[in-house]
């Protein structure tokens, strides 16, 4: 939404009556959006990952030179997949248990060329190899390997796995290039993904039966009782981190119920859309020195960010 460019006069910033620079005022908002960036909440759905991949890499510890295992998790973007892996690290990484040096939890993200050489590669960059693509396709599976056994890793986990899919011919060989991983007793691994990676693993059934059950992470629906309930206390989480941190000095109601319920249409029951929204709706507010964010805001927010990215095509705050 179009904004005034009338320089706004603060009284908080030292000097008494002075006008706002809009340098001033864009720092004020960037370090408003860095600061709502930084909030981590605990969410369920991701505990359920974190919990799945833990006993992965327990098992793996109890069956150290076995045939591994693995579990793939498959949700759309922005679910938590990725923040629950993280999180999944740093608590492993936080025990007091593991060499120095060590790296017990490796996040490999497979990069967009979706061939196999790009897998040893991206594992061997996670896990800050020097060179990591220096080599033929075998030298940097050996590498990769030399490298998990030295770090002593207890569980790969291999990120954006749907990337796979975008080249057919070499799916296949991807999942069989891991899979080999598994076989050799090197180390578990858990894969996420987005749908197109169901492909893959159809298309590699060896793959596929060496898995546990999938980990869902599906979209809150609001009609759904226990949905809901997360949902009202991820936006209450927010709305009091808000001020907590001192980015808004008042709460913003956005566990209010009937707020709440248009905010999570709004966001397709997505975290990450939500907190786009969210965010944008920060920004605005920020901008005008408000103590909180209004129900305009996030009206504006949804036109502005939802609406424009095509995640939703109509705007449920200003439905009649």
């Amino acid at each position: 939404m179009a904004e005034q460019m009338n320089t706004s006069v603060r009284a908080d910033n030292g000097k008494e009556g002075r006008a706002e620079r809009p340098s001033e005022r864009s720092r004020r908002v960037a370090e408003a959006r860095a600061s709502f960036r930084a909030i981590r909440l605990p969410y369920p759905r991701q505990d359920e990952l974190v919990a799945a991949l833990d006993e992965l890499r327990l098992t793996g510890q109890l069956s150290k030179g076995q045939t591994q295992g693995g579990v793939r998790l498959i949700a759309n973007t922005g679910s938590g997949k990725t923040v629950g892996a993280e999180r999944f690290k740093a608590y492993v990484e936080a025990a007091d248990e593991h060499a120095p040096g060590s790296q017990p939890v490796v996040i490999a993200t497979v990069d967009g060329s979706g061939t196999t050489r790009s897998i040893p590669a991206s594992i061997l960059k996670a896990m800050g190899v020097p060179r990591p693509e220096h080599g033929a396709e075998p030298v940097l599976w050996m590498r990769a390997f030399d490298a998990l056994e030295r770090y002593e890793t207890q569980l790969l986990i291999i990120d954006e796995f749907n990337r796979a899919a975008r080249r057919p011919t070499m799916s296949s060989a991807i999942a069989t290039a891991l899979r080999d991983v598994m076989d050799r007793g090197i180390v578990p691994m858990a894969f996420l993904a987005t749908e197109e990676a169901r492909d893959v693993f159809k298309r590699s059934p060896d793959l596929a039966g060496r898995l546990d059950a999938p980990v869902t992470m599906e979209p809150l629906d609001w009609l759904v009782e226990e949905d809901r309930e997360l949902f009202l206390g991820f936006v209450s989480g927010l709305d009091g981190e808000l001020v907590d941190r001192g980015i808004l000095r008042l709460s913003s109601g956005l566990a209010e119920e009937a707020l709440a319920r248009l905010l999570c249409e709004a966001s397709n029951g997505n975290l990450r859309q939500l907190c786009r929204v969210i965010e944008t709706a920060l920004a605005a507010a920020v901008r005008r020195d408000d103590a909180a964010i209004g129900r305009e805001d996030l009206a504006d927010a949804v036109d502005d960010w939802s609406i424009a990215n095509h995640c939703i095509a109509y705007n449920p705050f200003r439905a009649k």
